[in-house]
């Protein structure tokens, strides 16, 4: 079987959209899992398909560029495709596009799969691997490499996991841990700038009743914040992840 792309449509709701009136990332990172679910479906990849085997998908690693955000009632076309294959690294590209193939976003990301009885990351099954990757657009580059370490946080905040936080691998959503990591960036930059960029390292999950301590701490590039969550009771580190946030237009 060719691993192909795919595209779904989806209109931004009143319910996503911050006090300018434009989606949210974490908004727009949730229409680009929902675009991938359905490319996995007629591949026979979906979570589905791998919970019957005890399996499941999980994100890697995220990075996101915005060009454009779309606006309440506007309608946008995400198109997604597999753009490679490792041995333990499947890797997804999307892109985003408003009226008149207006390109407003893309991302490129690497997925895992995860053992669900032993909590442990495996190699790819050969159902996974026996795909032919036949990419209908130019791959995005990689998102390689470290992030420099936050070493001194301005802003921690502690979140305590809740019941809502939990996704149907029963550990804490990505999409909720980009929303953490968001949160705590400093109220004049969420006010007066546009994130621009992000990329984003799911390190270790997290699950109900955990305690959750977001840290954010200003880089050295003007613009640029670093972001770490990790597990107040074991100490782990969560996610990592940097931010580039642009003056208003």
């Amino acid at each position: 079987m060719k691993a192909v792309g795919s595209f779904s449509t989806f209109t931004i709701r009143s319910s996503e959209i911050d006090f300018r009136g434009q989606a949210t990332l974490p908004a727009l990172v949730n229409y680009m899992h929902e675009s991938a679910w359905d490319n996995t479906v007629t591949l026979g990849i979906s979570m589905y398909d791998l919970l019957e085997r005890d399996l499941t998908w999980v994100l890697q690693r995220l990075r996101v560029e915005m060009f454009r955000y779309p606006k309440h009632g506007e309608q946008i076309r995400v198109e997604t495709w597999a753009s490679a294959r490792e041995r333990v690294f499947m890797h997804r590209d999307f892109r985003i596009y408003g009226p008149d193939r207006e390109l407003l976003g893309q991302a490129t990301s690497v997925w895992l799969v995860m053992d669900m009885v032993k909590r442990q990351l495996v190699s790819l099954p050969d159902f996974i691997t026996a795909l032919e990757i036949m990419p209908t657009e130019e791959p995005l580059p990689f998102a390689k490499g470290k992030l420099p370490a936050l070493q001194e946080p301005t802003v921690e905040e502690q979140i305590l996991v809740r019941w809502h936080d939990i996704d149907l691998n029963r550990h804490v959503t990505n999409t909720r841990f980009l929303q953490w990591a968001l949160d705590t960036t400093p109220l004049e930059v969420l006010e007066q700038k546009q994130l621009c960029e992000v990329d984003i390292i799911f390190r270790a999950e997290s699950v109900l009743g955990d305690t959750v301590v977001a840290t954010v701490a200003p880089a050295d590039e003007e613009g640029v914040f670093l972001h770490k969550l990790s597990s107040q009771e074991t100490g782990k580190e969560l996610v990592q992840a940097k931010t580039s946030w642009s003056p208003l237009e």
